[in-house]
C-alpha cells in the first residue's frame, strides 16, 4: 500500500522500494540496504541520490563511512503544493491563449457523467434550473449527496425543478430550493433538462445514463426564460 502510495507522489519503483527498505532499517550504511533490496549497488545509490535531491534521505559520515536515514517526509507536501501552483499557472495561460468560442459541446456518459455535470454547477456557481425532473439525482449521488449539498450552499447555489407530474407525491424534494410540478399534459420522458451559467445539459435518465452538454450564453438564456414561463403555470410542491 505504501509503495502505491509513494509511486503516485512521483517515486520511481526503485526509489520507493529503497526508501520503504530505508524506512525499516533506520540509519544505515549501505550494505544492509543492498542486502534488505537486493539492488545493484548502483541502483541504490542512484535511488538515494534522487532521494537526497528532494530533501527526503539524509547522508552523514562517520569515520569516512557514509550513513543514510529517513527525514521528514513533509516536503511531499510541499511538493504538491508546487505542482497545484504550477497547475493553476498553466490553466490560466491555456485559457488566455485559447480562442474563444461561441459553442461549445460535449458528451458525458454513466453515472460519472453524472458526478461531472455536478462538478460543473459547482465550477460555474450560478443557480441551476431543471426541466422535466424525475428526481433521479439524488439516489445517483446517495453517497456525496450531503458533501455536495454542503458545497452547494457553500457556494449559495440555488436549485429549481420542475418535477414531471407523477413524481411530485413520492420524492425528497431536500435537494432543491424550490419545486414545482408541471402540468400533467406534458407527457413522461426520461429526458431532463438542467441550465445553469452558459451552460444546458440534456440528460437522458436511461442506462448508461447519457447527458449532451451545451455552453452557449443565448441559448442558455433563452431555456431559462423558458423555464420561467412554465415556472409561473406549475404547481407548487414545496
Amino acid at each position: 500500500m505504501l509503495k502505491d502510495h509513494l509511486l503516485q507522489l512521483q517515486f520511481t519503483s526503485n526509489q520507493a522500494d529503497v526508501y520503504i527498505a530505508l524506512l525499516e532499517l533506520g540509519q544505515t550504511k549501505i550494505g544492509p540496504l543492498l542486502q534488505k533490496t537486493g539492488f545493484h549497488r548502483n541502483i541504490v545509490y542512484t535511488a538515494l541520490a534522487e532521494l537526497i535531491k528532494r530533501k527526503l534521505v539524509n547522508k552523514t559520515t562517520k569515520r569516512g563511512v557514509a550513513y543514510f536515514h529517513v527525514l521528514d517526509p513533509h516536503p511531499l507536501i510541499d511538493e504538491l503544493m508546487q505542482q497545484q501552483q504550477l497547475a493553476q499557472l498553466t490553466v490560466g495561460e491555456i485559457h488566455s491563449k485559447k480562442q474563444v468560442t461561441y459553442s461549445e459541446s460535449l458528451t458525458l456518459s454513466g453515472k460519472e457523467g453524472i458526478r461531472d455535470l455536478v462538478e460543473m454547477v459547482l465550477r460555474e456557481r450560478a443557480d441551476v434550473y431543471l426541466i422535466g425532473s424525475v428526481m433521479n439525482l439524488s439516489h445517483i449521488l446517495e453517497k456525496e449527496k450531503e458533501l455536495i449539498q454542503e458545497r452547494i450552499q457553500k457556494k449559495e447555489i440555488q436549485r429549481f425543478a420542475l418535477v414531471q407530474a407523477h413524481v411530485q407525491h413520492h420524492a425528497d424534494f431536500a435537494f432543491f430550493t424550490g419545486v414545482r410540478a408541471l402540468p400533467k399534459q406534458f407527457p413522461p420522458s426520461p429526458v431532463v433538462i438542467w441550465i445553469f451559467g452558459d451552460v444546458v445539459a440534456h440528460v437522458l435518465w436511461e442506462e448508461p445514463e447519457t447527458i449532451f452538454v451545451l455552453r452557449n450564453a443565448k441559448i442558455a438564456e433563452n431555456y431559462r426564460h423558458y423555464f420561467q414561463l412554465l415556472w409561473k403555470q406549475a404547481k407548487t410542491v414545496k
